[in-house]
């Protein structure tokens, strides 16, 4: 679904107890300059006070979860499934995006139509 001829991107960021970095990772995504960008957060059912960041940012993700699950890769499809996204992606709880990455990683692939993916 595109906006103002803008893609879809989907970020899910998988998680399990990384309340230290977790609110960095959430703004990094939150914060970038591309309007048509759909957040969707899968924590594992975390108990260190992840789940009071993930309340905190929830008017601003189009899913989240706290769930147990069978780790990060079974996190992220979970994300997926819910994803509408023309582009997906996936952002780790103790990484963060540089300001404009999702921009300039949809600037490459609209460009460069062969290309399957970008990181």
């Amino acid at each position: 679904m595109s906006v103002n001829g803008k893609p879809l991107v989907s970020i899910v960021t998988p998680s399990f107890n990384q309340v230290n970095f977790l609110e960095e990772t959430i703004c990094s995504v939150l914060d970038q300059n591309y309007e048509n960008l759909e957040y969707i957060i899968v924590d594992g059912g975390s108990t260190d006070g992840s789940l009071e960041i993930i309340k905190k940012y929830s008017d601003q993700l189009a899913w989240w979860v706290s769930e147990p699950d069978k780790g990060q890769t079974d996190a992220i499809n979970k994300g997926f499934a819910k994803a509408n996204g023309d582009i997906l992606a996936w952002l780790n709880s103790d990484d963060t995006y540089l300001q404009g990455s999702i921009s300039e990683a949809v600037g490459y692939l609209e460009a460069h139509p062969e290309v399957g993916a970008v990181y």
